[in-house]
Order: structure tokens, then sequence, then C-alpha cells
């Protein structure tokens, strides 16, 4: 393996930083406002869409800096183009305005961080391509519509499409994904296996849509979107060995699910500073119909962090600019196919939220909740449980942790932001023994008493008849029932917690006992 050697070759090549020329209808165009680009010009194709959104600046910077890369990827052992990706993912973050270096020298100060998440997914990758048989597609082939891939010597090997369990697809969006990042409102995750594998060789990832630009852009266009009949592709990737046209593949077969479900409309974002082209999406027939901006954050180590999580992290470095994602949708159906084919101009959607506006508490039906409680008691295992209590009976203790984050993402489908809180449970009661490491969701303020208590195992202490309590945190303080919280999570920062494993394991239990929700029931 050989070594970067960062020497005088390029020193005298320099980046002007912060005077890269951006497009003028981008450039121009003020932050909060919805713009539109015609698309009806003979110049607009989808590579001409994507061109436009490339930076030149990083597209010079990348190409400078290929022989760094391909020496650093090879001592990673990881391809040359997912390094390219990190080096461009990490790329904003040293382009400061007013910084003057030559390419070596900014190179070698990314190189750490490179290298360190480089190596990271390179060691997980070796891991899942075993599971995943991804040898067997050695020398490359092309996938037929009977579920074979045929292999250049006119052999074939079977190909099943199926979902994929939670356990497997937090490996791959943690662990796999270029992002290093889990999405902990999946919905869905689907993906291709080979035959005899145990993990996904390609895998594909959608949650319900958040941002309602998103919407009021097809909605501009005429595409009769709601939150109800549409859902987002968040993570796509292929393993080593993929064959090129695999991942159309998959992408086609899970809009056949997709529409069981209820989905009309899929919509997902790539990003052309990183040098997506997008072309599995274009040979899918997606449809580009907006911009969207992108920030970019980074922590304290300088490793690039994404937006959700950069909402609760307070070391981050944000840097902006005229960055911009394409937007891209598809119709499931003949119908809404049919809608999308209106498209005739690409919308500019403002930057997003943090979705923490503050307005009326919602109001949750109690006998909701108790159903909830049914569902998740018929779904708890000793492996859902925390350790302390995997030696005890099935019971409601040790599945607060599981129960909570199953509850919190059911009111994100809602578009309810609760906190997972970790603490203490007491009562004034004597008769009532306390919980001292106990798990339930607040939602509202923490400095606000009249936050509403949801918990869904509360019969954890021993003496306390009820099974669901859902109240005020005041009113239960004056009944001498006292929720005292150590640790606070939003729902974006669970997967990086203990509990995430036996949720996971959970979640799973929950979909072999009743399988995928219709989309419109889900939200």
């Amino acid at each position: 393996m050989a070594s970067t050697a960062l020497g005088p070759a390029d020193s005298g090549h320099t980046l002007q930083a912060g005077t890269s020329s951006r497009l003028p209808y981008l450039s121009s165009m003020p932050r909060q406002a919805q713009a539109v680009q015609h698309l009806d010009q003979p110049s607009m194709t989808w590579s001409a869409l994507v061109g436009e959104l490339r930076d030149p600046l990083i597209d010079e910077f990348s190409r400078q800096c290929r022989g760094f890369v391909a020496a650093d990827a090879e001592l990673c052992e990881i391809s040359a183009r997912d390094f390219d990706i990190q080096l461009r993912l990490h790329a904003p973050l040293v382009f400061k305005a007013g910084c003057s270096q030559s390419y070596a020298s900014l190179y070698g100060e990314m190189r750490p961080r490179l290298i360190a998440r480089c190596s990271r997914i390179s060691s997980y990758v070796k891991d899942a391509d075993l599971g995943a048989n991804s040898s067997l597609l050695l020398g490359g082939g092309e996938a037929r519509r009977n579920f074979t891939v045929r292999r250049p010597d006119g052999s074939s090997v079977g190909v099943n499409f199926d979902l994929v369990p939670p356990g497997h697809g937090y490996l791959y969006q943690s662990k796999l994904h270029y992002m290093l990042s889990p999405r902990a409102d999946t919905m869905v995750e689907a993906g291709c296996y080979l035959q005899g594998a145990s993990h996904p060789v390609t895998y594909l990832a959608f949650s319900v849509c958040d941002r309602p630009g998103i919407v009021q852009a097809l909605r501009l266009q005429g595409i009769p979107a709601e939150r109800g009949n549409l859902l987002i592709l968040t993570r796509a990737l292929g393993l080593s060995g993929a064959v090129r046209n695999l991942m159309s593949f998959t992408v086609g077969q899970a809009v056949k699910s997709l529409r069981a479900m209820g989905c009309k409309f899929i919509v997902t974002a790539f990003n052309p500073l990183l040098g997506f082209t997008g072309s599995a999406l274009h040979a899918t027939n997606f449809t580009p119909f907006a911009t969207a901006p992108v920030a970019y954050f980074y922590d304290q180590f300088g490793s690039y962090v994404t937006r959700r999580k950069s909402f609760s992290d307070k070391c981050m470095d944000r840097q902006s600019g005229n960055y911009r994602n394409l937007l891209v949708v598809l119709g499931t159906d003949s119908a809404a196919r049919k809608e999308i084919r209106k498209v005739k101009t690409l919308q500019h959607v403002a930057e997003p939220t943090n979705g923490t506006s503050v307005g009326e508490p919602p109001t949750l039906d109690p006998d909701e909740l108790r159903h909830y409680r049914q569902r998740l008691e018929a779904a708890w295992s000793l492996s859902t449980a925390h350790p302390s209590y995997a030696r005890e009976p099935l019971s409601s203790k040790g599945q607060c942790g599981v129960s909570s984050v199953w509850l919190a993402r059911q009111l994100r489908l809602r578009e309810i932001e609760s906190t997972y809180c970790y603490g203490r449970l007491s009562f004034d009661n004597p008769s009532i023994s306390s919980v001292d490491h106990h798990c339930w969701i607040e939602i509202g303020s923490s400095s606000d008493a009249t936050r509403q208590v949801i918990d869904l195992t509360c019969d954890q202490a021993d003496g306390f008849e009820e099974k669901v309590i859902y109240r005020r945190h005041d009113e239960l303080a004056r009944v001498g029932i006292r929720y005292e919280p150590v640790t606070r999570l939003a729902v974006d920062d669970l997967p990086d917690d203990r509990v995430w494993s036996r949720y996971t394991r959970l979640e799973e239990s929950m979909l072999a006992k009743w399988g995928m929700q219709k989309l419109c029931d889900s939200v």
C-alpha cells in the first residue's frame, strides 16, 4: 500500500476560497424566496441541470488532489470514488472566506479526518460484503427482470427483493453510508439480496416527508402531493461489486411495494457538489422539480454532521453558501406519472428550519395510547428488555426504553415532536415502589410545568396499577407522581443511544406481527 506524500509538487497552486463563481439564477435568488427556472429550454437536460449545480472550486480541488486521493484510498482499502466523496463533503469547511493556501496544505489539513472516516467505512464494508455474498458479482453483470444477474460468462446469480430488518438497516446507515448518520425517522427499508445472502447488496431507506417546502414545491407544479401519499428516499447505497443497473432494478421493485402502501410519489435529493450525477435516478425516470439549499455542519473535530444532528450538538461549525441539492420526483402509478409530466419549471425552495415551532400542545387520544400499549405488549421479548431484567419473567419491566423510542417515532409521523427522557419515577405514596432507572416521553419544554408526560410502562412500579400515564407534569406532581429526568434526548439523537439496538429488535417483532402500515394510516 502506498502512502500519500504531500510534497512541493503542488506548492505553486493555490485556492482563493470564497471566490467561486456561482450560477447567476442561484446567486441572485433571495434565500427565503420561492423562485423558478424554466425546464422547457433545450439546454435544460438532466446533465445540464447537474452541471449547473456543481461547484467549480470544489471540482478543481478534487481534480488537483486526485493523486493524494488515490494513494490514501489504497491505504484505507476503499475506492478512490468513495474517498473523493468524503473529500468533497468536508471541503466547505476549509474554504473559508479570505483563505489562500496551496492544494497540498488544504488537503493536509483535511487528511486526518478523511483517513479516519474512510477507514471506518472500509472496515464495515468488508463484513457487509461477506454477508451480502458480493463476491458473486465479481466481474460485473447485468440485472434482469427475471430476478437474476447475468454474468459475463453466461451464468446467472439469483436476486430477491425484500424488506431489510431494522438492525441491518441501522448498520448500513450508520457504518456504510457516506454520511455515517442513521435516520431516526426511517419508515421503510428494502433492498436486493443475492442468493444465500443474509445482508442486502443494495439498500434503500424511506421516510415520511417532514419538510413542508417540498410538498409546496410539488403543488406549485400542479402535483397533488401531501404527507399521506409521499415518501422521501433518504438513503441509498450499493455494496462492492454491485452491477451498475442493480440499483435501478432495486428502485423499480421498491416502487411496486410502496404503491401497495398508498404511496403515490417518491421524492429524493442528490448533491452534485459531491460529484453525484444521479444516473440511477435518471434511468428510473425520476423528474427534477426543485432545488434545495444545503448548509454543511462540522463537529469540534472537523467531521461532517448532518443538519438534523446539528440541532442538538453545541459544537458546530456551520458553512453555508449557494450550495443546492437537486430534488427529483417519481410517480408510483400511471396517474401519478401523468401528473408529474406537467412539471415545466424548477422551483427553488427555502432553507428548512428545525421544526421546533411553539404552538398549542397536541391532544392525544388516551384510548389510542392504551391500544399502543397492547400492541407493544404483544411484541415485547426478553431480547427487547433491558439486560437488568433479561432473567426475569416477561413483563413491562425493562421495556420502558424501547417502548418510549417506538412512541417517539410514532408521534413524529404525526408531526408531533417529543423528547425521550431517562431518569427516576417516584411516588409520595410509600406503598408504591420507585423506579430508579426509567424512560418515558415528554412533549414540551423542560422548563414548562405544563408539559405533557406519556409513560406506556408506568406499571413497572410495584404497587402502581395503571399501565399508561398521559397527563401534565405539574398535575402529576400535585398527586404525588414525580418524573425526574436525568437525560433528555431528541428523536434524532436516539440512534446513537444504547437503547437503539434493542429498539430495532422490537421494530422487527412489530413488523413480523402486523406488517407495514398504510402510509395514510401512519401519518
